[in-house]
């Protein structure tokens, strides 16, 4: 019996010491907060702003802006017409889509033994994904888009990447992916976005660049690019597509995208840049 309060007190002091682990656990992803409900209509007018605000434009329309076919000459700094919107889907906001949430906060970020910085990262993407050339340092485009990252991953703590970011790892595929089982599964539920042909398809006039972007050909991401790559293509697929989908209720089977992946990477595309790194942090 004098044993009885010594066992309370060991009770109580495992339940505090499992409420404190939860509540880190919860502080470090961020719950109950939604880390990926930001609203970029809604922030003041001033000066930055007006930055972050056109950070935003060129995440979702970066054809018109910088893309090949922009009005400024100048300014035509990407290789195709796609935008950052068609693969950081939701501008940057869907979990496991490439979310931007936690993107700042875990930059400069250790990559193949070198630091890289967020500014490097980004024409990353430049060179790869848009198949072009790296933006200035410190020119308007790249503050603007820094403005803008930084803005969606306000509060989240430093460091940490929080639920949803990246892409969600895919189950190893039961049987070895197959470009021939993939082609049939593209037609079947992807070709009537993405066309037979991978081409996507042209917004309307008078904008330029894709509603649907392309999968492979000239206008493409090149080979660089982390979606090039089998695992990451096979994981964004499942979680994403068809478009409108996402990871809670997925319409293809960790097979079946293994398998569209296959066919779609195996698909000619633009060559990488010279020292290119496939990645996606």
């Amino acid at each position: 019996m004098q044993n009885q309060p010594n066992r309370g007190v060991a009770a109580f002091a495992a339940i505090a010491a499992l409420a404190v682990g939860l509540g880190a656990g919860y502080a470090i992803w961020g719950w109950p907060t939604n880390w990926y409900a930001r609203e970029v209509a809604k922030l003041p007018p001033g000066a930055e702003g007006d930055l972050i605000r056109y950070g935003h434009t060129l995440i979702i329309d970066t054809a018109s802006n910088i893309g090949k076919g922009a009005a400024n000459p100048e300014m035509r700094l990407a290789g195709n017409n796609l935008a950052c919107v068609n693969c950081h889907l939701d501008a940057g906001l869907k979990p496991f889509a490439a979310p931007f949430v936690s993107t700042f906060a875990t930059f400069p970020m250790l990559v193949d033994d070198q630091v890289l910085t967020l500014t490097e990262r980004i024409n990353g993407c430049m060179t790869r994904s848009l198949n072009g050339t790296a933006l200035p340092s410190g020119g308007k485009e790249m503050n603007a888009l820094i403005a803008y990252i930084k803005y969606l991953g306000q509060g989240t703590p430093q460091g940490v990447r929080i639920a949803g970011m990246g892409l969600r790892p895919l189950r190893a595929a039961a049987a070895a992916p197959d470009g021939r089982r993939g082609e049939v599964v593209y037609a079947k539920l992807c070709a009537s976005c993405h066309k037979a042909d991978g081409q996507g398809e042209l917004r309307g006039a008078p904008r330029i660049g894709y509603s649907i972007p392309p999968l492979w050909g000239d206008e493409s991401f090149n080979a660089g690019a982390g979606m090039s790559r089998l695992q990451y293509a096979a994981a964004y697929i499942h979680d994403n597509m068809p478009f409108g989908v996402n990871y809670r209720e997925p319409v293809l089977t960790d097979q079946q995208a293994w398998d569209v992946a296959a066919y779609m990477t195996a698909q000619p595309r633009p060559a990488a840049p010279p020292r290119a790194a496939s990645s996606l942090p």
